[in-house]
């Protein structure tokens, strides 16, 4: 038996119409993996994505290349996958999702750059962290002395999940965030607040947009304003410090135009 979910995307970035489709296509796969899913058949009407994906087709445009390698790198990660092409008329869910999004704003995310940007994180040796008490614990229940510490650890855990190997923070009515170390962290700010499409946006806004692209760490907040305030063009362009991020192409619905705007995906999962 399967159970369809759905998930809207709002893009507000400049993006091709094949572009808004592989990230409809990576947030419906990194969606369902924060809920541990190992089984998923994906079906769009993207004729290009779906080639592109199947190896039926290749790609010589360098954008699109990032994307189809970050879709196979999350693809590798589930035991069994299919993606299937349907023809517009019958996908009727995620049109109807294309033209006036969800309404529940909880399962809608919002990205203002291109998600591959946030996925270039290299997996290497690390020195200790906040996350090492929980890793250990979860992997293989390892206790501290203290007794009030090891209860206070075990309630703590109880907010987080491992999934091959990655640990995740459960988040009330949204999906599973991915921890991460302090290098990491480090690495994600200065992609979101001065990469390719950063805006040099303040701590609580820099803050919301990580949270949005799926990262967490505890101390999130503090680093976030220390970094903004380290920012030297932060320091000295006034149109930076105190303003909102401005969009120069405001989110419209996916169509013909070449702009960031509602895209979705509808797909079923054997659970």
């Amino acid at each position: 038996m399967g159970a369809t979910l759905h998930q809207a995307v709002t893009l507000q970035f400049k993006a091709t119409n094949n572009q808004a489709e592989y990230e409809a296509l990576i947030a419906g796969l990194n969606f369902a993996f924060s809920m541990a899913v190992k089984c998923i058949q994906v079906f769009s009407d993207s004729q290009l994505v779906v080639n592109q994906v199947n190896r039926a087709f290749e790609t010589n445009d360098e954008i699109l290349k990032k994307y189809l390698r970050q879709a196979q790198s999350l693809i590798s990660q589930f035991e069994d996958f299919s993606l299937t092409h349907i023809p517009k008329e019958e996908n009727q869910v995620a049109n109807q999702l294309a033209k006036v999004g969800l309404p529940d704003f909880c399962r809608t995310q919002v990205f203002e750059r291109p998600s591959f940007e946030c996925t270039e994180i290299h997996s290497e040796e690390h020195p200790p962290c906040w996350m090492d008490r929980i890793l250990n614990y979860l992997k293989d229940g390892t206790q501290l002395d203290n007794r009030q510490e090891a209860k206070k650890l075990k309630l703590d855990c109880a907010n987080y999940v491992l999934i091959n190997g990655e640990l995740y923070r459960r988040s009330y009515a949204k999906p599973l965030t991915k921890c991460l170390r302090p290098e990491e962290a480090q690495e994600v700010m200065e992609a979101v607040h001065k990469g390719e499409c950063g805006t040099h946006i303040r701590g609580r806004s820099l803050v919301m947009q990580i949270l949005r692209q799926g990262f967490f760490w505890p101390n999130i907040h503090k680093d976030a304003q220390t970094f903004v305030e380290k920012c030297s063009q932060c320091s000295t362009t006034l149109t930076c410090k105190g303003s909102s991020p401005v969009i120069s192409n405001p989110s419209i619905r996916l169509g013909p135009s070449l702009f960031g705007g509602w895209t979705s995906w509808a797909q079923c999962l054997r659970l």
